[in-house]
């Protein structure tokens, strides 16, 4: 027991400040099923100029944006330009980032548009050989791109996006971009056309052509800069434009710099139907608010993150100063999975993304402000003065120091005798900028901070992503797909049941990391429990057959696989009428609603007290029986009796044995006195327990009586009858 009273009493927990708080969501890859180099080949080969797609044109192309009339249609040059990492955007996208090895990357995405000029029906040239350059002034610092492959288009304007890529050295890389006003990013292809050698031509000379003829022509090719005027696009990035702070934000917290100098000031929080949100300096990443707090559930205890601990008086206060509980608190986030899936659906519209990743963030401050109850009731936090403490809103502990009448009050809302329990709330006072203006008074919003032994936060439960190999895609008949499996267990016993899952197939940008297309999946499953490691395994149905055609044999979709003990396999279909092809997933998202953690208040606080420091404090017991110290007063059925086995036992504590014999009649046994004795205003030298007895004779050892309750420190015990 630690007798230390300058404890603090409100604690924030480490958080690596380089990273946002708590998602709720689980990601896991998919494994052997996810094919790298598919989404590139598929893209690629989308973009690569076939035959019959080579345009016949009037004449050879000389600019990026040039409209040039074709024997079919009209055909343009795409202009290259640098995009915005999304539609509320206006941070360039722009991204140096470091893998798990510390190696750094300059990542670029470079959109191919339609010009403005361009008639609604015109088509573009294809383009092929794309090269990519950053140019610099000091030629040193000039980087290629080694890596230049197609992402899906975010809109109809857009006729390709690309993805460029290129190891850098990362301080070289950022100071050049932030200082040399001469840095551009030069984009160059090859353009692919026929030419009508007799001019423009008209619909009598098409007329005439033969689709032959037209294939036979040969094939015209010419490099071009794609940039607006055929140079490049502007690459001076510098800090002092608010919008290009988030491309330094790893870098700078990585190299030992603020991480807040990659903030962006001018991002600010948006009022949507579905809740606040901010745009955060990673991208495809968003700034949420929690639901509300909650107990964080200690795995490895197996409660809710809940501790006590007695604090000896201070003698130097004098003998009538009181004992004191320290308890401490573990608050988390909690969000709310199915909040969080509509105001995800609101942001990937309003930022035309296909699946944005949502983390507790973004607010300018966050303060814990105590309830009435706990200044009124004998409560103290240490270090709060006025009644709000500054925390880290991601995770605090809570820490009071408790007069007994306080925390017998503060048990009995936590675990009540009877009826249901409310627990204690409190708030955390969220303050969020609404406006640019650093002189613009900000905007309050309160998170509900509940503490409830029977609710704790539900983020215990583990997913794992099961790799099941695909049939050959040749097979798969006709609107069928392969689905994906995980499964889901509990690293404790205590049982939780789950109403719903929402899940999502992601196919995300192998550069990156950010999705570029998801898919809706249902999830089989829908609604399961789990219970302690030794509980049966859960599996969904069989999967069902999908129609065949007439004539055409059966086809048998794989079986589940399997999973262990106290495991529930979930099989993940997908639920979208045009699906994506399960090769390209990269990535699964999974989140559990409606879980209820199974828990008795009164079952747990008894647990906590336990698992609590020891009080020091002892009740010796005087156990002595009087037919053994005067054996001629047994009657004549228990003459054998020679001796008395007594246990005692205090709350769920193993029993201590006490052994009384003819010739040592009297014992003694020190038990201890622990929190639940205190908080039902017991005293030591009064103490409550529990006893039972055997007999110990030559014709052997007896059963032991039932257990009995008594308060006192004299037990005075005869033979079992």
């Amino acid at each position: 027991m630690s007798d230390e009273a300058e404890a603090p009493h409100l604690e924030t927990l480490d958080f690596d400040s380089g990273l946002a708080g708590a998602t709720g969501q689980t990601l896991t890859a998919t494994g052997e099923t996810f094919e790298p180099g598919l989404l590139n080949d598929l893209m690629a080969r989308r973009a690569e100029p076939e035959d019959d797609r080579i345009p016949l044109v009037s004449t050879a192309p000389q600019e990026p944006g040039e409209v040039v009339p074709g024997a079919h249609d009209d055909y343009f040059v795409p202009v290259a330009s640098l995009p915005a990492r999304s539609k509320r955007s206006r941070t360039p996208a722009v991204f140096l980032e470091a893998d798990d090895q510390g190696r750094w990357s300059l990542l670029v995405w470079i959109d191919l548009v339609r010009p403005d000029t361009a008639p609604a029906e015109a088509r573009p040239i294809p383009l092929s050989d794309l090269t990519a350059v950053l140019t610099t002034t000091d030629e040193q610092s000039t980087v290629t791109f080694t890596s230049v492959t197609d992402l899906p288009t975010p809109g109809p304007g857009v006729v390709r996006r690309l993805a460029l890529a290129a190891e850098v050295d990362a301080a070289v890389t950022a100071d050049t971009l932030q200082n040399d006003t001469n840095a551009a990013i030069v984009v160059s292809g090859m353009l692919s056309y026929r030419v009508w050698e007799n001019g423009i031509v008209s619909g009598e000379i098409l007329a005439e052509l033969s689709p032959e003829d037209e294939a036979a022509m040969e094939v015209s090719a010419s490099s071009m800069l794609l940039g607006a005027g055929g140079g490049g696009m502007a690459a001076y990035l510098p800090t002092s434009d608010k919008p290009n702070r988030p491309i330094y934000y790893h870098w700078n917290f990585k190299s030992g710099a603020g991480a807040d100098q990659g903030l962006d000031p001018d991002n600010v929080w948006v009022d949507s139907p579905a809740g606040l949100w901010q745009t955060s300096p990673l991208p495809n990443q968003y700034f949420v608010l929690p639901s509300e707090y909650r107990l964080a559930f200690d795995v490895e205890r197996g409660t809710p993150a809940m501790s006590v601990l007695l604090v000896r008086p201070d003698a130097a206060a004098g003998p009538d100063q009181a004992w004191k509980v320290r308890v401490r608190f573990k608050m988390v986030p909690w969000l709310d999975p199915q909040s969080m899936e509509h105001l995800r659906e609101v942001i990937a519209e309003e930022e035309g993304i296909a699946y944005p990743q949502l983390v507790l963030g973004g607010y300018a401050s966050a303060t814990f402000d105590e309830s009435s109850w706990l200044q009124d009731l004998g409560g103290k936090t240490l270090g709060t003065e006025a009644g709000n403490t500054a925390i880290d809103a991601r995770g605090f502990e809570l820490v009071q120091d408790c007069s007994m009448e306080y925390y017998t009050l503060l048990a009995r809302l936590l675990a009540p005798a009877s009826g249901t329990a409310t627990g204690v709330e409190g708030r955390v006072v969220l303050m969020l900028r609404r406006s640019p203006d650093d002189d613009t008074a900000k905007v309050q919003r309160d998170v509900p901070v509940k503490i409830r032994l029977d609710r704790p936060d539900d983020g215990f439960l583990t997913t794992e992503q099961i790799t099941a190999p695909f049939p050959d895609a040749a097979t798969w008949p006709a609107g069928w797909t392969p689905p994906f499996y995980a499964k889901v267990h509990s690293p404790s016993t205590v049982r939780a049941d789950v109403s719903g899952v929402v899940a999502a197939l992601l196919v995300n940008d192998p550069l990156t990391g950010v999705p570029v297309d998801r898919a809706r999946v249902a999830a089989a499953p829908a609604a399961f429990s789990l219970g302690g490691p030794d509980a049966a395994p859960v599996q969904p149905p069989v999967e069902a057959p999908p129609p065949a055609p007439a004539g055409a044999p059966a086809f048998q979709p794989p079986p589940n696989p399997p999973v262990g003990k106290g495991e529930v396999l979930l099989r993940l279909t997908q639920a979208e009428a045009e699906p994506v092809d399960p090769r390209l997933v990269s990535s699964v998202a999974l989140d559990y609603t409606g879980v209820t953690v199974k828990i008795d208040p009164a079952v747990m606080l008894e647990r906590v007290h336990e698992l609590g420091m020891s009080t020091g404090l002892m009740s010796r017991v005087s156990v002595s029986s009087y037919q053994l110290k005067h054996p001629e007063s047994l009657p004549p059925e228990l003459a054998d009796v020679f001796g008395i086995d007594v246990e005692i036992r205090r709350g769920s504590a193993q029993p201590v044995t006490v052994s009384l014999t003819r010739d040592a009649p009297e014992a003694t046994s020190d038990i201890p006195f622990g929190f639940s004795d205190l908080v039902a205003d017991l005293h030591p030298d009064q103490p409550k327990f529990e006893y039972r007895r055997r007999n110990l004779a030559t014709k052997g050892t007896g059963s032991f009586s039932s257990w009995e309750s008594v308060v006192g420190r004299n037990l005075l015990v005869t033979p079992v009858t």
